[in-house]
Parts: C-alpha cells; sequence; structure tokens
C-alpha cells in the first residue's frame, strides 16, 4: 500500500503455594517499591537479573523485599524476546493479558489480573481518555514496570487490576550509543538511533538524542502502521547529590484502524473461512493519525544521609483524527434496515471524530531515612496532580439510527468485498464535548524495617474536578489506603500480606451529562517470595479483588452504575540462571464474575489460565561462543463472551529467537506465533436494542523480524 511520510487442581495447589508467593501485587501500601542491584547486566551473567523499579522516584525497593506483587521487565529482556510494542514486552509476565483484542494499533492494550491497566510514563499518567494518544514505541523505553492489584497510593486516578509504567530513556553516564535498523513481516521497515555524549571535561553535562522511524503494512489488508519520533534529553548533575535532566519528545502515528470488530456470525457462515486480514471497512476513508508532543522536568536532590527530595513535571499535548466503520450486528440491521441481507454480507456504520487534549501534571516527594533505635523508617510526604483539557468533535447526531454520531456507511459482503461501492460521505464534525478535569492527592507513607519485618503503611487523599460543557462542575473526594506485612527468613523464603485500594474517576454520563462515581477497588493478597541465592527467583500469591460502581450499558440508551465485579486469583513465576542458560515461566488463574449480569457470568475476554514460559541459551565458550537461541511457549485456555453462552478455544502460541554478536555489531531475528496459528482471541457478547450480540476479534498471525545493531 502507499505510505504518506511520517487445571482446578493444579490452580488450588499453585493457590496454596501462593502462600508463599509471588510478586503480585495488591496490597501494599505505600510507594514502596523495588530497588534493587541488577546483580546482572546481560544473559552471560551467572546472576539473576532483580531491576529496580522507577516509579518516579516513590520509595524504590527491591522486588524481594516488597510486600505486594510487582515486575520489573529490563530493556534487555524485552529486545532480546524480539518485543516490537509495550503490549509484546508484557506477555511472558504473570497476571498480565496482552493483545486481548488482537492487533490495535490505537492503543497499548495490557490487562492486569482481568481488568484493563492504567498506563504511566516516568511515573505520571501517560493515557487520558481513549484513541487520543499515540501508542508508546519500545525504542524510546528503558524498561516497563508492573504493578499489580491497586494503587491508588502510588498514583492516585487507576484500576482495581494494576499499573503499567514505562521509564523513557534519558541522558545520563551510562547510556550507550547504537545505531539500529530492521526489516520484517509486511515490510516493516525501522531505524533507530540512540546517541548519548558528555559535552563537558568535568562530565557533569550530559545530551542523549533517541530518534525512531518506522514504515510499515500489516497483516490486515490495507493497513498500515507508521511511526516517527524525536526524543532529545539534557542531564545537569553538577554533584553526586543533585540531578537536573530535561526531556522533550515528539511523535506521530499515521494508520489505518487495524482492529476489525467481526461478528461472531462471520465465523460460522458455511463454506466460508474469515480470515484475520479481511478488512471491514473503507480503505479509501478511513484513518487514524495521532500525533503528540511532551516536555518534562525531572529533579532529584539529596540534602544529607536522611533527606531527599524529588520531582516530575510533564506538559503533554495530543491530537487524533479517527475515521472508522464499525460493523451494525446482524440482529440489530435486521430491525433497522430490514431483513434480506443475503449471508455472509454486513451493514456498516461510519464513526468519525477529531481529539485535542493538554495535559499538565506533576509529582513531587520529600523522603527521610531515619532510625528509632533499632526500628529503620523510611518516610515521603508526596503532592502529584493532573490537569487535563480536552475537547471532542465528532459528526452531528443521526436520529434514525440506534447509534447517535453514525451515519450509514454501507454494506460489505466478507466472502466478495467491494469496496467503495458505497462509501459515506463524511458530513462536518461539530463539537461534542469539551472536558476540564483536576486531579490533585496528597500522600503520607512510612516503610518500617524491624528484625526480620519489613511493614508498609499509607494514606492518600485525593480531590477530583470535572468540568464539562453539559455539566459546569463537579467534585469528588476520595480516601485510599494501603498496608503491607513481610518476614524474611534466613534461608531466602519471605511471606507476606498486602492490603490495597484503587479508585479511578469515570466523567460523565454522555447520555444525561451527569457526573458518574468513581470506581472503587480493594484487594486482599498474600504471597511468597523465595530467592536462595542470587540466579533463582520464584514468587507466588493468592488474591482478592472487588470493584464497585462499574458502568453498564445494556443498550445505546442506558447507562446504569450497579454493577460490581470480583476476581479471584492465583499466579506464580520463576526466574533461573545458570551458566549459559536463563530460564522464565509464568502462571495465572482467574476466577472472574460480573455481578451486574444474571448468573455473575466471567468478564468477557478474561482467560481462565495463563501460562508461559522462555528459554535462553547463549553460551560464553567453545565454538557457539557469541550465539544465542531462544524458544517459547504462551498458552491461552478459554475465555467467555461475558454472558457465558459463548467461549474461546485455548490455544498455543510459540516464539523464537536467534541472534548473533561480533565486535560491536548484533544481528537477531525474531519470530512471534512460529506455526502460524489461526485463532479467535476474544469474544464480546453484549445486549443491543433487546438482543444478545457478539463480536469475535481475531488473534495475531505470525511476525519475522531481522534487526541489526551496531553499537559505539
Amino acid at each position: 500500500m502507499t505510505h504518506t511520510p511520517q487445571l482446578t487442581l493444579l490452580s488450588l495447589s499453585l493457590a496454596t503455594t501462593a502462600a508463599m508467593g509471588q510478586s503480585n501485587g495488591d496490597f501494599e501500601l505505600e510507594p514502596t517499591l523495588v530497588t534493587a542491584e541488577r546483580v546482572a547486566e546481560d544473559a552471560s551473567s551467572d546472576q539473576l537479573v532483580n531491576p529496580a523499579l522507577n516509579l518516579g522516584g516513590k520509595l524504590p525497593h527491591s522486588i524481594f523485599e516488597t510486600p505486594r506483587a510487582v515486575e520489573a521487565i529490563t530493556r534487555e529482556e524485552f529486545v532480546q524476546r524480539g518485543a516490537q510494542n509495550l503490549e509484546e514486552a508484557a506477555r511472558y509476565t504473570s497476571g498480565v493479558q496482552s493483545a486481548y483484542y488482537g492487533l490495535d494499533n490505537r492503543q497499548d492494550f495490557v490487562r492486569i489480573r482481568g481488568m484493563r491497566s492504567q498506563n504511566y510514563r516516568d511515573g505520571l499518567q501517560y493515557n487520558f481518555n481513549f484513541y487520543n494518544n499515540t501508542p508508546q514505541e519500545n525504542y524510546a523505553i528503558e524498561q516497563v514496570d508492573i504493578v499489580k492489584g491497586p494503587a491508588s497510593l502510588l498514583f492516585g486516578n487507576g484500576t482495581a487490576g494494576g499499573t503499567v509504567n514505562t521509564v523513557s530513556k534519558i541522558a545520563g553516564p551510562d547510556a550507550k550509543n547504537e545505531i539500529m535498523a530492521g526489516y520484517g513481516s509486511h515490510d516493516r521497515m525501522q531505524f533507530g538511533l540512540d546517541y548519548n555524549q558528555a559535552v563537558n571535561e568535568e562530565e557533569t553535562v550530559f545530551l542523549r538524542l533517541v530518534s525512531y522511524f518506522r514504515q510499515s503494512d500489516t497483516y490486515v489488508d490495507f493497513v498500515n502502521d507508521d511511526s516517527w519520533f524525536v526524543m532529545p534529553s539534557l542531564t545537569w548533575k553538577p554533584t553526586e547529590d543533585t540531578s537536573l535532566s530535561v526531556l522533550f519528545n515528539y511523535q506521530e502515528n499515521e494508520s489505518m484502524p487495524s482492529l476489525q470488530f467481526y461478528p461472531y456470525e462471520a465465523t460460522q457462515v458455511p463454506g466460508f473461512t474469515l480470515r484475520n486480514n479481511l478488512y471491514a471497512g473503507e480503505p479509501s476513508i478511513d484513518r487514524y493519525n495521532t500525533s503528540q508532543k511532551s516536555a518534562s522536568l525531572i529533579f532529584k536532590h539529596q540534602f544529607n544521609d536522611t533527606y531527599s527530595f524529588n520531582s516530575t513535571l510533564r506538559y503533554l499535548q495530543s491530537s487524533a483524527d479517527y475515521v472508522e466503520h464499525t460493523i451494525v450486528p446482524p440482529l440489530i440491521a435486521q430491525g433497522v434496515f430490514g431483513p434480506g441481507t443475503p449471508a455472509g454480507t454486513y451493514h456498516r456504520l461510519l464513526y468519525a471524530s477529531d481529539h485535542e487534549t493538554d495535559v499538565f501534571s506533576g509529582n513531587m516527594a520529600l523522603n527521610a531515612k531515619y532510625e528509632l533505635g533499632t526500628v529503620k523508617h523510611e518516610l515521603q510526604l508526596g503532592f502529584d496532580f493532573n490537569r487535563a483539557d480536552r475537547e471532542r468533535y465528532t459528526l452531528p447526531p443521526n436520529p434514525g439510527l440506534y447509534n447517535l454520531n453514525y451515519v450509514y456507511g454501507g454494506a460489505l459482503d466478507f466472502t466478495n468485498p467491494n469496496y467503495g461501492a458505497m462509501a459515506a460521505t463524511l458530513p462536518d464534525r461539530t463539537e461534542l464535548d469539551t472536558f476540564e478535569e483536576e486531579l490533585y492527592g496528597i500522600y503520607l507513607s512510612d516503610r518500617i524495617e524491624w528484625n526480620n519485618f519489613i511493614v508498609s503503611l499509607g494514606a492518600r487523599y485525593d480531590d477530583y474536578s470535572l468540568a464539562t460543557n453539559q455539566l459546569p462542575s463537579d467534585t469528588q473526594q476520595n480516601w485510599s489506603f494501603d498496608a503491607g506485612v513481610m518476614y524474611q527468613f534466613d534461608n531466602g523464603v519471605s511471606p507476606y500480606y498486602s492490603y490495597a485500594e484503587s479508585f479511578e474517576p469515570q466523567g460523565v454520563n454522555d447520555l444525561t451529562g451527569d457526573p458518574l462515581k468513581p470506581k472503587e477497588g480493594t484487594q486482599h493478597e498474600i504471597g511468597v517470595k523465595w530467592m536462595p541465592d542470587e540466579r533463582t527467583l520464584f514468587t507466588a500469591s493468592y488474591f482478592d479483588i472487588e470493584e464497585a460502581n462499574r458502568v453498564f450499558r445494556p443498550d445505546p440508551f442506558t447507562v446504569t452504575q450497579s454493577s460490581s465485579v470480583d476476581i479471584q486469583g492465583a499466579e506464580a513465576s520463576l526466574q533461573h540462571r545458570s551458566g549459559d542458560f536463563f530460564f522464565q515461566s509464568a502462571f495465572t488463574y482467574l476466577d472472574t464474575a460480573n455481578n451486574d449480569i444474571d448468573g455473575s457470568p466471567a468478564l468477557a475476554g478474561v482467560p481462565d489460565y495463563q501460562a508461559s514460559a522462555w528459554l535462553t541459551y547463549s553460551p560464553q565458550e567453545g565454538p557457539l561462543a557469541n550465539f544465542r537461541a531462544a524458544l517459547g511457549a504462551r498458552y491461552t485456555g478459554t475465555s467467555s463472551d461475558g454472558r457465558d453462552a459463548l467461549e474461546t478455544k485455548s490455544h498455543t502460541l510459540v516464539d523464537a529467537m536467534l541472534g548473533y554478536s561480533w565486535d560491536d555489531f548484533d544481528i537477531q531475528l525474531s519470530v512471534s506465533n512460529l506455526f502460524d496459528k489461526q485463532y479467535i482471541q476474544t469474544i464480546e457478547t453484549s445486549e443491543t436494542l433487546g438482543a444478545d450480540v457478539s463480536s469475535a476479534f481475531l488473534g495475531q498471525d505470525r511476525s519475522i523480524n531481522l534487526t541489526a545493531t551496531y553499537s559505539f
């Protein structure tokens, strides 16, 4: 195409081991999160990589010493697995479900413990509302941190499932220079530059430039996935106790919507096999183009052995031009357009919107480390804020259709697509709504160490206000609490208990303009972490999550907030390094219930079981020295459609990697879904105009990418 620039017993057994458990988290009450020395820098190390989480200065501690479930995925780790985006970077992590709608280039879709995650960048909220941000590019990321379970003490606004925080590449003395080029499936061409340099003889000022360009098609016909960004940063470090970094980022993405809302009926047409490459929209009209620019200021200062201060500020501006045809469910089409549509032919609606978003956010914290007798304290008093202004323009209301702000987009024969035969003409877009959101939070936490005990306590108060063109002003207040306790035995076993809370503002009812109550979540978690030596880490946990005030839409004209969700689950993970080998495995069991629907069915698209394993062989001596190879497998169990009427089949995908390094050069071949397995990733059923309608989302096909890197 043309591009423009730019297992029940097993689960019970693991749940029991969960008392000896994993990095999963749900309750710790303070931003007490991981710091631990990286005891290994690369796959050749004979020690386990136990990296530090970087959550914008919120009391880091080692993963092993944190009484809640957390994960840190280093750049080395996700690059060696050939991850092309954030979803792929996280997919070998317990409790995490990535790309649950298949290929979707509109946003980074990650579920943690059965719920959509909130995404942060450098400790500050990154995505505001849907489809008005550019997806994050892995080439800009140093590390991916995952906090499992509620984390409102740390971040304020967030879901009960968990939070993903990515760490930007920033100028400094440890950064390495490289040039990268790659080519892969669907004519995917990508180029990257990462250049870092001290600009004075004293090496107190560092400049870094990270830039990236990609031009690519996808396995979906007509859909491109082009992106580029430039990200310069400057760090001034006048002393060992003080640093100031300035980071700029500009990114543009040009694409078409890759996610296809296929009606489930299309997977059941006799004599026809629905493939994931079928584009259900109009190639000449549809688009999803986004741009984003941001400026960040990161300051750290150590006053003395007791007191320190850290602060992060960011201004972010994003825009999106979104036009897409969506399929009208067949049962609804009969009522709206009349019967007589041939099998395999589906009516479509056309949606179009423009988004403009401006965000100013920040976090600042004063930290104190001191001892009272034999008791060690790490106290943190912090303040953070978000101010987001958003404008949305869309099509004028169309009372002739069951979905307002849509126009009729013609019909498409899936068995013999004929695009452009009845393409809709786009009316001028009008302002639909404006939002002004402000969130201010103050938090206090204390980490206490006494003998073999670690205790974390914390509380947070948030004030949230929202004004729209329909609602002059509405203010909500919320308290969040967090607590955790861990006991560290001398043999490396550390059991823990944790409690945590979350809240998530939900804006307004788009039908009435009335404010919606925030979602509120709680979690109890018991677990164990076992680290017998620096080469092995095992974690397991059992957790119980409840979330209330979820929005439920039985049809386009009704919105309720009586919905609640219960999730119980168990997780386990193992990492082990020995000589030339590194092994990693993960297991997840989830039992979910949506209490707003009769019978409390399981949540749509959330598998009951997930398991994965990854083995890397990287010999350091002999004829195969500098060579590396890896093989991974990902198992996904069955999942419900949200009504317990339909379910997906389980599937197993295999990934592989081959690489070779010599001098300053490295070349790597990565394959995802090695055997090109075709499968349905998710089925969702919802009630619309009194009828249950189901959509099917197909999984991603095989992807092969070859990358060459020169370091200097």
